[in-house]
């Protein structure tokens, strides 16, 4: 028994490590969605995003193709590791009731 508890407590740890890196990934890219407003025939982008109880528009200017291309990236891929992350923090509510032996 002894022996499992020492690979699950392993497991947790590494879970534990990956959740910092992926919060750490996450903090590094763009929040929100981006939106395109037409003013007088020209297309100006913003990012739309919450700000505690407000909703925040960031202009981001006329984005040439490969801009736009690049943050939408960024934005999907800021949205998978969130998932990601979430994912991580359940299986490690799950891996220590599994340790503790008891329900929290």
């Amino acid at each position: 028994m002894e022996i499992l508890n020492g690979v699950l407590k392993e497991e947790l740890e590494r879970l534990k490590e990956l959740g910092r890196n992926y919060e750490q990934e996450i903090s590094g890219l763009p929040k929100g969605s981006l939106v395109a407003k037409n003013i007088k025939g020209h297309i100006y982008y913003y990012l739309n995003y919450r700000k505690g109880e407000k909703g925040v528009f960031k202009y981001m200017g006329k984005l040439n193709k490969n801009e736009l291309d690049d943050i939408k990236k960024k934005i999907e891929e800021r949205r998978k590791l969130i998932k990601l992350n979430q994912m991580v923090k359940k299986d490690i509510k799950k891996l220590e009731k599994m340790i503790d032996g008891r329900k929290k």
